[in-house]
């Protein structure tokens, strides 16, 4: 027996896939075998099989609910942990800022370590100065460590010639994402296929007419060059709802893209985004990102922070987006 055909099946019974489906290609199957058996996680054969899986989000089935809007208008990223690795360790920022509070006049008088943002802005001049010291030794640091993640390059190559928008949304300061931003500048144009992309597609010569990136909100950016005040951070919504304005947009056609269920998943779900995408270590690990705000248990809490699909990887969010859009432009034929 030689098959070639596409089957597609549901993972009913891992909990790392919510609303998932794999795609599986499999061709030259032994004429022998007859052991053949496809169940939720495996695929087994006596025979020498080839096969190559890619998951892919389920678009037409009319049972199974649609888990990334057909047809975005862009995507947002988180910057730490999703477009560039890991490079701030969390836990040692908690406890210098947290050690700056125990000692601070001010930051004897409460108990609540929430998050350490916020937390430095209430100490006593003193304490937000020590505070402010240490948020820049480790962001200089955390700069010049700075390694793009892996199949970044690529992904923002294919949503470029796709036209579709890019921001990023991050708890970190503009200018860091304006370093990274260059290292993108810098990564696509070394490679000659991607010299012709920008923002939507439309550079020149090796060169971007645009931003890869537009708009940037970090924690010191203001929605108006007037206000006094930066967009409130995340979990909050105001970024992305002030991004999806920039864009003309609804919520409801963007894709929210982060390593951070507390932070990214419940900015976008709180802002009604179409897609949250949660990416994991292998195996689904999630590293500690946790600023130090308090998360709550109830049944609504857990929904927010939960997202619409989980990734491992930024290659594996492009096998998914060629997906999306390649059922996409089916439905427009």
């Amino acid at each position: 027996l030689n098959f070639n055909g596409i089957l597609s099946f549901q993972l009913q019974h891992s909990p790392r896939w919510p609303h998932r489906c794999y795609r599986c290609t499999i061709s030259s199957i032994g004429s022998n075998d007859n052991a053949n058996s496809f169940d939720d996680v495996t695929i087994t054969s006596s025979a020498t099989t080839t096969a190559t899986i890619l998951p892919v989000p389920v678009i037409d089935d009319e049972s199974y609910p649609n888990i990334l809007p057909p047809n975005p208008t862009g995507i947002i990223f988180d910057m730490d942990g999703t477009l560039i690795k890991h490079a701030i360790d969390f836990a040692d920022m908690r406890r210098r800022i947290y050690s700056v509070a125990d000692s601070d006049p001010i930051g004897q008088t409460f108990l609540e370590r929430d998050c350490v943002l916020a937390l430095a802005t209430k100490l006593s001049p003193g304490g937000v100065e020590r505070c402010n010291v240490i948020f820049s030794d480790i962001e200089k640091k955390a700069r010049e460590d700075m390694e793009l993640m892996e199949g970044g390059v690529e992904l923002l190559r294919l949503l470029g010639e796709m036209g579709l928008r890019k921001a990023v949304l991050t708890r970190n300061l503009e200018r860091n994402v304006e370093f990274m931003s260059d290292m993108y500048v810098n990564g696509m144009t070394l490679d000659s296929s991607s010299a012709s992309v920008g923002v939507d597609g439309d550079g020149v010569e090796g060169h971007f007419t645009e931003p890869i990136f537009h708009p940037i909100v970090a924690r010191d950016t203001k929605s108006h060059p007037t206000n006094e005040q930066p967009i409130t951070a995340k979990p909050h919504p105001d970024g992305i709802l002030h991004i999806c304005h920039v864009w003309g947009c609804d919520p409801a056609d963007v894709i929210m893209v982060g390593d951070s269920a507390n932070d990214d998943m419940t900015a976008a779900n709180r802002a009604g985004c179409g897609g949250t995408v949660l990416l994991t270590q292998a195996g689904g690990k999630q590293l500690d990102t946790d600023s130090g705000y308090g998360v709550g248990d109830s049944k609504e809490d857990v929904l927010e922070r939960t997202p619409s699909l989980r990734v491992e990887s930024l290659g594996e969010l492009q096998l998914c987006i060629e997906a999306l859009l390649k059922e996409s432009t089916k439905e427009v034929k």
